[in-house]
Parts: C-alpha cells; structure tokens; sequence
C-alpha cells in the first residue's frame, strides 16, 4: 500500500510539473505574439499554438483537479447523511462520473480519427489530431481515477 500511495504522489507531482509548464508555455506565447504583432511580426502559428494550450491546460488541469479532490461536486447530501451512507452514495457517483469519462474518453477517439483521415490542420506543420489526442487520454486517465476513488477513499 505503501508503494501504491508513494506512485500517487510521483504522478500527482509529474500532473502538477505538466500543468505550470503548460500553462506557462501558454502564457509566454501570448505575451509574445502580443508585442510580436506590434512590430509587425508574430508568428503565423502562435494562436493555433495558444489555442491548443488552452485544451492540454484544460484536460491536464482535470486531472489534477481530480487528484486533489478539487474537482466540481455537488454536495446536497453531505450533512444529512450518516457517514457510511455517504461514503456509499460518493462511491455510485464516482462509478457513474467514471462510465460518463469512459463514454467521452470513447467518443473522443472517433473524433480525433476523424481529424486524422481528414488531416486536419493544427500548429505550423504540425497535425491537428497530435494536439487533440489529450482528449481521450485524459477523459480515459479521469474514467481510471474515479474508478479508484470508488473504490479507495482519498488521502487527506
């Protein structure tokens, strides 16, 4: 068990590494294209490039929200609720956000081999399909996580 909670907090650091490089490699490029543009310059590829940040930012900060127990919940039931009942009703909400992820994470695969077969254009030479494989692999990364938190309550 041990093992298992230090891999969660290996993976929880490499989330939280990913998502402050993202989101400043997001940041950067907008700030560069902004006085790029007035000198005349800029990059032809920069927005596609902040654009497609904005997803990586978005999926990868899913995940982390969901690591840290940060995600969006609605909690109607918490203090009415004995603590046993809760824990049971926390555990069919996380089963059924997990098959909800799993069903997007599914559907998002047609989309991104649409956008493969279609070729899709994204940032400079670079697919649009690449960019967007994020989706189902943080929609499946979710599915996993909640899974787990079904079944194994989170650390405080």
């Amino acid at each position: 068990m041990r093992l298992l909670h230090s891999l969660i907090h290996a993976l929880r650091w490499v989330g939280n590494a990913l998502l402050v490089g993202l989101f400043f490699t997001m940041l950067g490029m907008a700030v560069v294209q902004v006085f790029a543009r007035e000198v005349g310059l800029g990059l032809y590829w920069g927005d596609d490039l902040v654009r497609m940040s904005v997803l990586w930012v978005t999926m990868v900060g899913a995940i982390v929200a969901i690591d840290d127990n940060k995600h969006i919940r609605i909690d109607l039931v918490d203090k009415v609720l004995s603590p046993a009942t809760l824990r049971w009703v926390q555990s069919c909400a996380f089963l059924v956000t997990a098959f909800i992820c799993g069903a997007f994470g599914y559907y998002s695969i047609d989309m991104v081999s649409w956008d493969y077969a279609l070729g899709s254009p994204g940032v400079g030479l670079i697919p649009a399909w690449i960019f967007q494989t994020i989706i189902p692999i943080a929609a499946f990364v979710m599915a996993i996580r909640f899974t787990l938190r079904a079944f194994i309550p989170a650390e405080p």
